[in-house]
């Protein structure tokens, strides 16, 4: 997240005395690691930053924790999660498995229209951007990928599984950037994605489940590679928020 969008947040925010809106604004810099993995929250700096009291941050940064952003340690506060690519690795094991349901479920359930409407998101993208390895803004590839995937999950017509991968999708957003900077990534999700839809038209769930699979898993030597990358970004990229101007 650039400065200036960071900025306006915090201004957005400041007169709301809401924990709703704390959490929401709070919750964008979580899913980016503004906050360092590890790093103490200090609730005094956000409760000046956002113009309200201790209360509604300690609410919000509540929400957060059982999310899976943050981690409480009693009589110390709020830390923000870690990163390590063994935790990298079991999110994207239990995303694939998640998502194999969800397509699975959408076979036996979505008519045709429903799935052709959640197919027009990601052909759309493509339309827009043919070439994946001359992309210069791969971060809306990854959007539109998820929101393929959403759609895919809503059809499913199975709430819970719907609200799951939602909260998942939440924690390795930074990681999914993070894999498609690389074009060779790039590249493989758009060949992987024909395949997908091939078979999801087909409704030939047994294809489907396993290319899903493939596509969604992130091999341990992957996930260590995502890692490194990822940390690059949060130590060189970081808005580090005691320095934001009023």
């Amino acid at each position: 997240m650039k400065r200036g969008i960071l900025v306006a947040i915090l201004k957005n925010t400041r007169s709301a005395d809401s924990v709703e809106k704390v959490y929401e604004a709070l919750k964008l810099l979580a899913v980016d690691y503004h906050f360092k993995p590890g790093k103490r929250i200090n609730e005094v700096e956000l409760a000046s930053h956002f113009g309200v009291s201790r209360t509604p941050i300690r609410e919000a940064l509540n929400r957060l924790a059982q999310d899976g952003f943050m981690y409480f340690v009693p009589n110390r506060g709020f830390y923000s999660r870690d990163i390590t690519p063994k935790g990298v690795h079991e999110l994207y094991e239990l995303r694939a498995i998640i998502e194999q349901a969800a397509f699975r479920l959408a076979c036996v359930r979505a008519s045709d229209q429903a799935i052709e409407d959640a197919i027009a998101i990601w052909e759309n993208c493509c339309q827009q951007m043919p070439d994946p390895e001359s992309i210069q803004d791969w971060s809306k590839i990854a959007q539109s990928d998820e929101e393929f995937h959403m759609a895919i999950a809503k059809i499913s017509n199975n709430s819970r599984l719907y609200e799951t991968l939602d909260s998942l999708n939440a924690l390795s957003r930074f990681f999914r950037r993070i894999d498609l900077q690389t074009p060779s990534r790039r590249c493989n999700a758009y060949h992987e994605h024909e395949l997908i839809i091939d078979a999801l038209r087909r409704r030939d769930t047994k294809t489907l489940s396993e290319l899903v699979e493939s596509h969604v898993s992130l091999s341990a030597e992957n996930a260590v590679s995502v890692t490194k990358e990822g940390l690059a970004h949060i130590f060189f990229g970081e808005i580090d928020l005691a320095h934001i101007e009023n």
